[in-house]
């Protein structure tokens, strides 16, 4: 007959060393009091800028006055933000922490569409606000021209609105495929004739201050009827319910 074994002759859990658990357990408790408890102690080691392509990140760097020694909690985002939209290309700039020890700065760029004539040649953004003195490489855009300085100072919001106006006209031109953008050199703004679009090596097409929903109606009309705006023509929608069109060595210098 067989006895029961005792408990001290049963199989026995297999043991596991402790040692290494219990020091990792006690080094993640002491680092999470000192986060805790002295935050100060959580340093900024890295600014990244995200979306800037025109725009250096040691400018911009330089620009967001976050300087050496700032703790992670301690930097001043809103301030960054602000200094990074100080630089010229910069049209808005979002500023958030990256845990542990990062701050990343997301960059909207002004993107150029057109350059306006005033006293030197400036982007203008697709709202309409020259932002930059336009560098002399980098020039391959339709330019504004006609907003003077008496015009300036007669209507101080006027200008403001003829930019606005050129770019949805060259908008509207380009959308419908009619002129497309890269074929338009010029936009020439008059107070009394409204706007020429001038065609690159090709025609030059006036549009009246009113209705130029209407004028680009019957310019699309005239090219389906065999319009060639690569021709050196003008064509001349201003008046009310027709199009004159002449070839341009019969206008001369006007328009």
């Amino acid at each position: 007959m067989e006895l029961p074994s005792s408990s001290e002759d049963a199989p026995q859990p297999e043991s596991r060393p402790l040692g290494r658990s219990v020091l990792v357990l006690a080094a993640l408790v002491v680092l999470g009091g000192i986060v805790l408890a002295r935050p100060d102690r959580m340093w900024l080691e890295h600014v990244e800028f995200v979306g800037a392509e025109r725009a250096t990140p040691a400018e911009l760097r330089h620009l967001s006055d976050v300087r050496n020694g700032t703790t992670f909690w301690g930097v001043d985002t809103e301030n960054a933000e602000l200094g990074v939209e100080r630089h010229p290309w910069v049209r808005s700039a979002t500023a958030t922490r990256r845990w542990p020890d990062t701050l990343v700065i997301q960059v909207e760029e002004h993107t150029p569409v057109a350059m306006m004539e005033r006293d030197g040649l400036f982007y203008v953004d697709v709202d309409g606000t020259p932002f930059l003195r336009a560098h002399t490489n980098d020039v391959d855009y339709p330019v504004i021209t006609g907003i003077t300085q008496e015009l300036e100072h007669a209507h101080p919001d006027l200008p403001r609105l003829v930019v606005r106006d050129a770019l949805s006209l060259l908008q509207a031109l380009d959308d419908r495929g009619i002129v497309t953008r890269d074929r338009v050199s010029e936009i020439a703004f008059s107070s009394t004739r409204g706007f020429t679009v001038h065609v690159r090596g090709g025609s030059r097409i006036i549009f009246g201050l009113e209705g130029q929903e209407t004028q680009i109606v019957r310019l699309a009309r005239l090219i389906d009827e065999g319009l060639d705006t690569s021709a050196p023509l003008q064509v001349d929608l201003a008046p009310a319910s027709l199009a004159i069109v002449r070839p341009l060595d019969a206008v001369g210098g006007e328009g």
